[in-house]
């Protein structure tokens, strides 16, 4: 087998740093509050292949439903057209990926399978020692607590990334992080980041309902944006939440 590198192209940003340092440390609990377009799902897919390596076992990447874990993160690539797969080398990949099951194993036993948390009952009764919630705040809350007895039996470790929709269980999971130090927690605007170019983002001022803007680009958790931003959310989804 070649040699290859973990993690695998990936260069990271200035702002991602802080995360990839305390994810070498031994922190178990990570929540990544970014805003909209800051490289969430990417950061996170490409560091996963080097856990696998580390401690074999099995992982679990939830999205909010199946077909949102399909095209975002399955079949997804990032602006330049890489895949987030591609993140991982096919020299540590065993056999060929499941389709169907989002699954692929690598040559050390090690398993990443990608999944639904509106389908919970399907992972049930399985023991992965990593898990990760991407667009926390728009799953059901009972996702976080049927897996936490998992990984507090096996020392397993947990990721939660989000923008905000609302003062819901993900802006709840978020207060009691920061009052933990046990926690990382990270909450990153699009002045932290320059992600997005300071024109673009005034662009994006002028036109966008002020509320929406504040919490899509600076974080902002509104009260009541549930009921608020509900056809917004049937937009989101139908665009499968690219990050």
């Amino acid at each position: 087998m070649n040699k290859v590198t973990l993690p695998y192209y990936f260069t990271p940003r200035f702002y991602q740093l802080p995360f990839l340092e305390a994810f070498d440390s031994g922190i178990l609990r990570f929540v990544l509050c970014w805003h909209r377009r800051s490289g969430k799902d990417k950061t996170v897919v490409s560091q996963i292949p080097k856990k696998m390596f580390e401690r074999v076992g099995l992982y679990l990447y939830f999205l909010p439903t199946y077909t949102q874990a399909n095209k975002v993160i399955w079949k997804g690539a990032d602006k330049s057209g890489f895949r987030f797969l591609s993140h991982i080398p096919k020299e540590i990949i065993k056999g060929e990926p499941n389709e169907t099951e989002m699954r692929v194993e690598l040559v050390n036993g090690s398993i990443i399978q990608f999944v639904g948390a509106d389908n919970i009952d399907r992972i049930v009764g399985t023991n992965p020692v990593g898990v990760v919630f991407s667009e926390f705040s728009l799953m059901k809350p009972n996702v976080w607590d049927l897996i936490r007895p998992i990984l507090a039996e096996n020392t397993g470790w947990a990721i939660f990334i989000f923008t905000p929709r609302g003062m819901n269980h993900a802006w709840n999971l978020l207060q009691q992080a920061m009052n933990n130090p046990k926690w990382f927690v990270q909450i990153l605007t699009v002045d932290d980041t320059q992600a997005i170019s300071k024109e673009a983002i005034e662009e994006e001022r002028l036109t966008m309902p002020q509320d929406l803007f504040e919490q899509e680009y600076y974080c902002k958790f509104i009260e009541g944006a549930g009921q608020f931003f509900r056809g917004i959310d049937r937009i989101i989804t139908t665009d499968e939440l690219k990050p």
